[in-house]
């Protein structure tokens, strides 16, 4: 309701009316954001007003402006590489680039990526795909969902440490980049100084050894100039029961400088990597398990364990780039990326049997205490907390199953009744994409005056094989490629068959079933940029053009869809203009004022343009492009012993499609659950401050603070895959002013280091996270998922409509390192990080399932993880 207020005691209510055929409701959601908002403003201006008096004093003929950038980390959503958190240390590259828009060693920044990554904090609450990550100016952002392949460098750190990032919206010299910002590494061999150095670390984070070695021979007299770089990354059970990694990562470069005028280089790497994944769970499994780690994607195999869900990616990169300067202030830039490989995910499936997991919600006590059946209930929960085989996958008795599964076809009748042929119940698959991604690159730098100009253009062939194969029959002889569940569709024998040009066919290890079919995409942009720059003022604007063409290729002609299965689908073209701007007004040599502003419009995600694509060529319908709208304002400060920016930000992005599949125990068969025009919006404020009280010690403070919500009432339809009839369609999601969920949105950290003159560190951090609310699952918001309910029935239907919001919780980390300086230029570096330091259990994350009864919405309870507490990280480095 409209009302006059105070944003100091403001107190925001929506109310959302649905009405039913029995009685009309209101559905009440309210919350104090703004009132907390503002108390925690007035409490940072505090403090901001006493570290201001503090250094007022001091002076410094050093410079507003910096060139240096740090490095970041790849841990979950830390933006890049898979390095530690004990690697702040990083070497510092000077670039050319204005440090307002380059962002210059920022403080919330090293924040985000160290720090709050564990947490699964988004800076800003962005998805990955509103980043560009660029390899010599070349994008790795995947053209199928816009995500950046920060697996495709993993394990390369020695490689990846020349990296210039910009942070959200600003001016991009090498792409145009999102709201996200962008992370440029240059990683050619004449980029790097002479060096040898040779690492070994042991954690128990992600892996538990790794080893790492690199060799740099700078840039040669004659003028080349060649780096490699080894690792490998090792660990089984890594603090939680069936996860591991195997993964190993080569990185080779050789250039040729002609001249200072040109440089040819070429760059290959391979990170492979495959590991055994871990689950959500909900607090009752848990519970049963004893333990908060429990993972129910493993079990015993004759005697050793095995882990169902393994991941696996091996995509190798070449590149070929050459660098041209005409003149001291003109650059032009060009390179040719290729990139192919698979990646896989490993599960298991099954045919005329109960489902293997162990978490199953009918394996579970309160499945039967429901129906009634206190005694059965007791006797599970028994077996739950003494017979491994209940908690976890039985292996052996899938494996017995399958080979007591004697079967033959109606047509196979007539050789007689006898056979030793087994037909697998269970089997182990593996899902595979086999990428092709080949792009191409222009790019110019040149000064005229006071303006510096970038223009670019890149090209994009990209297609992605998607199919699985049989990894296991467990036992058994052979697997026939049916739908199990298209029996009720209809008599016809056809309608089953997954390939209809090879009825009841046996499947055999290694061999493909079920889907098989490419993605395709062509893709060119073209983009323009101009810098200008004076002795108060900076600006800069930028506007891109980029044409798409998606369309899918089918390979097997489906039994459910004969003639919608096999062939290309309709070409769909996508073309879009977009445009940023941004101006620094330098108000004296310490204080500066930063405003950016962004309108984007591009093509939707891919998996958001077919109904389903692993059975046909079914377009959804009503699929525009997204449309976002960006602007941010910032102060920053610099001093000698102090440094601070605070930025305010809004951020809406519109038409956005969403879809989900699901098994529904109603229809006995996946569920594609689209949800269309969903609007969200991004607003809240970052806040990092850095004094250095003498050349000892520096205390650094980041505080970032959002709201996040979902602003308007999308649409959702529901199709079966196994049926071209929607299940229902234009249903209203009353989800308007719920929170944007899968991240915390409110994040604090505090950092105290001491810098000893005998090159030894030691620090300590302390973060607090909080507003962390689980994803709604759409269909739980509907008129008619409540329609049943009355008003006086409040409590019953605000079980359903509710968002479950995690509880806040604070965590420590300790860091140590020391230098040795050995013979001449040689030295010995040890570091050690202690991390997610805490007393309690603590979940980090969470979601609600898409799969739900309206009778009883405990039945599909939520799943949560569990944040893994007191990790280490320890590592031994000699460099010369």
């Amino acid at each position: 309701k409209k009302q006059k207020m105070n944003i100091f005691d403001f107190r925001k209510e929506t109310q959302i009316k649905i009405s039913s055929e029995k009685m009309p409701f209101r559905i009440h959601i309210t919350y104090d954001y703004w009132r907390k908002l503002a108390w925690k403003i007035k409490l940072m201006c505090a403090f901001f007003m006493i570290t201001q008096t503090c250094i007022h004093a001091q002076s410094d003929s050093s410079q507003f402006l910096s060139n240096k950038t740090d490095s970041l980390d790849e841990l979950q959503q830390g933006i890049l590489f898979s390095n530690s958190g004990a690697e702040v240390e990083s070497d510092l590259n000077e670039q050319d680039a204005s440090a307002f828009l380059q962002a210059s060693k920022d403080v919330f920044t090293q924040f985000a990526s160290y720090q709050f990554s564990s947490y699964r904090y988004r800076v800003r609450g962005y998805t990955a795909k509103n980043q560009n990550l660029m390899i010599n100016g070349i994008s790795l952002n995947e053209p199928e969902n816009g995500n950046s392949s920060r697996e495709l460098i993993g394990g390369l750190n020695d490689m990846t440490r020349f990296t210039e990032n910009g942070l959200n919206t600003g001016a991009c010299r090498y792409a145009f980049s999102g709201i996200g910002g962008y992370s440029q590494i240059d990683s050619k061999a004449s980029s790097f100084k002479k060096a040898r150095r040779f690492s070994v670390a042991q954690s128990n984070r992600s892996f538990a050894q790794r080893v790492m070695c690199s060799f740099t021979s700078g840039l040669l007299k004659n003028g080349w100039a060649l780096a490699f770089c080894l690792s490998g990354r090792y660990g089984e059970n890594v603090y939680i029961n069936g996860k591991s990694m195997v993964a190993n990562a080569l990185y080779f470069s050789l250039d040729k400088n002609i001249r200072d005028k040109q440089v040819f280089s070429f760059v290959g790497f391979l990170s492979s990597a495959e590991q055994g994944r871990v689950s959500a769970e909900p607090l009752e499994v848990y519970a049963l398990s004893k333990n908060n780690y429990y993972n129910s994607n493993w079990g015993f195999q004759n005697g050793k364990m095995r882990n169902a869900g393994m991941a696996r990616n091996n995509r190798p990169v070449l590149m070929l780039t050459h660098v041209l300067k005409l003149k001291k202030s003109t650059r032009i830039n060009t390179g040719l990326f290729y990139c192919f490989g698979k990646n896989s995910l490993s599960g298991l499936n099954w045919n005329n049997a109960a489902n293997p997991r162990p978490d199953y919600y009918r394996y579970l006590p309160s499945y039967h205490e429901k129906t009634g059946d206190s005694l059965s209930a007791k006797q599970l929960q028994l077996a739950w907390f003494n017979d491994v085989n209940t908690r976890q996958i039985n292996w052996d008795k899938l494996i017995a199953m399958n080979q007591n599964n004697l079967y033959v076809l109606p047509e196979d009748l007539g050789q007689g009744l006898n056979t030793t042929d087994s037909r697998a119940r269970f089997i182990l698959e593996n899902k595979i994409e086999a990428v092709q991604h080949l792009r191409f690159n222009a790019l110019l730098n040149t000064r005229i005056k006071k303006t510096f100009f970038s223009a670019g253009f890149n090209a994009v062939w990209y297609q992605n094989k998607k199919y699985k194969v049989l990894e296991d029959l467990l036992g058994a002889t052979y697997w026939l490629d049916y739908d199990q569940f298209a029996q009720n569709l209809g008599m016809d024998r056809s309608i089953q068959q997954n390939d209809i040009e090879h009825p009841d066919k046996k499947i055999k290890q290694n061999e493909a079933f079920g889907y098989n079919y490419n993605i395709n995409i062509r893709q060119a942009e073209t983009w323009l940029q101009a810098e200008y720059s004076s002795g108060k003022i900076d600006a800069y604007a930028a506007s891109n053009y980029v044409l798409k063409k998606v369309w899918r290729t089918g390979f097997m002609a489906n039994g459910k869809f004969p003639n919608n299965s096999k062939g290309e689908s309709q070409h769909l073209f996508f073309n879009n203009a977009s445009t940023k701007t941004g101006i620094t007004y330098k108000i004296n040599g310490r204080h500066a004022l930063v405003a950016n502003a962004a309108y984007i419009k591009r093509a939707p995600e891919v998996t958001a343009l077919f109904i389903s694509p692993r059975s046909r060529n079914d377009l959804l319908a009503n699929t525009g492009n997204e449309l976002l709208m960006s602007a941010d304002l910032s102060y920053h400060a610099k001093f000698p012993a102090f440094k601070c920016r605070l930025s305010l930000y809004r951020t809406q992005i519109n038409n956005q499609t969403r879809i989900n599949t699901y098994w529904h125990d109603e229809f006995n068969a996946n569920v594609n659950l689209i949800m269309r025009q969903i609007n969200q919006s991004f607003q809240g404020l970052e806040l990092g401050l850095e004094k250095n009280i003498n050349s000892a010690h520096l205390i650094q403070m980041a505080i970032g603070m959002a709201q996040c919500i979902y602003s308007n009432r999308p649409l959702i339809d529901a199709w079966q895959d196994n049926n071209a009839a929607p299940l229902f369609e234009n249903r209203r999601v009353y989800i308007k002013n719920y929170k944007v969920g899968a991240f915390p949105q409110n994040v604090m950290g505090l950092t105290y280091r001491y810098n000893a003159k005998k090159h030894w560190f030691v620090s300590c951090q302390g973060n607090y996270v909080s507003d962390y609310y689980l994803e709604p699952n759409p269909d739980r918001r509907t008129q008619e998922a409540l329609a049943k309910y009355l008003e006086n029935e409040e409590e019953v239907y605000q079980n359903i409509i509710i968002q479950e919001k995690l509880p806040a919780y604070c965590c420590f980390a300790f860091s140590f390192g020391k230098s040795f300086r050995l013979k001449s230029k040689q030295n010995l570096n040890l570091t050690f990080n202690a991390s997610n330091l805490s007393w309690k259990n603590i979940l980090v994350g969470g979601f609600e399932q898409l799969r739900w009864d309206a009778s009883d919405i405990s039945k599909f309870a939520n799943k949560y993880t569990y944040l893994p507490r007191n990790t280490y990280f320890i590592q031994i480095s000699y460099s010369l």
